[in-house]
């Protein structure tokens, strides 16, 4: 009697275990499930930067011209001394944002004059930026145990900080075909001989699962 096949995946879920968990690093991650769960270690952004190339200034002090104070690019330090009043600070995408200022303005709604800058369009406070933690806040976690990770979980991980998670290692699989009209791929069939293919298939399914597959060949019939 042939099983139905609702009852043999049933009996195989019932007897299914998680493997053991190993440390894998995230240039090997893809794919893996998580053994337990990713938390952030860090802020993300760490502080508060730009969303633009731009201004920074006070909303406030946009009425006047002002006086450009420096500039600011991505990867730089976070300035040890405040804004001033009346100053303005150029500043590109992704650079951290100066004390003291409380929005910053697009390059196109200013112009440069000389060592200040006019501002065309009254800005509000809190515009183009992206605040510490807007993304990630330390002791967070950002992906649950269980997950099988994809290339955006990737991504996700190393912005919190980590190198490699903890990831149940892969279900090993061995594929053996039988029979002794098959013949392996590549090879010429004989009279009453056919190609194997069901292995070629067997495996790339339980890889597409995330198992590891060893192909064992073709035994004959005894």
């Amino acid at each position: 009697m042939i099983t139905p096949l609702a009852d043999a995946l049933a009996a195989v879920r019932a007897r299914a275990r998680p493997l053991p968990p190993e440390e894998v690093p995230l240039t090997e991650a893809y794919g893996r499930v998580l053994a337990a769960g990713v938390q952030a270690l860090r802020d993300q952004p760490s502080t508060d930067i730009s969303m633009m190339d731009c201004y920074a200034l006070r909303a406030a002090d946009s009425v006047s011209p002002l006086r450009v104070a420096g500039e600011i690019a991505a990867g730089d330090r976070p300035w040890d001394r405040p804004l001033k009043p009346r100053e303005a600070a150029r500043i590109f995408t992704g650079a951290p944002l100066p004390a003291g200022a409380d929005c910053v303005v697009m390059q196109e709604h200013c112009v440069r004059e000389g060592l200040d800058v006019r501002v065309q369009q009254a800005p509000k406070a809190g515009q183009h930026i992206r605040r510490r933690g807007e993304e990630l806040t330390a002791g967070i976690e950002a992906l649950a145990a269980g997950r099988v990770l994809d290339a955006a979980d990737l991504a996700l991980a190393a912005a919190c900080g980590v190198a490699s998670v903890r990831a149940h290692r892969r279900p090993r699989v061995a594929v053996l075909c039988t029979g002794s009209e098959l013949v392996p791929l590549g090879q010429q069939p004989g009279p009453g001989q056919i190609v194997e293919t069901n292995s070629l298939t067997l495996a790339a399914l339980c890889r597409e699962a995330g198992a590891d597959v060893l192909r064992l060949g073709i035994a004959p019939d005894s």
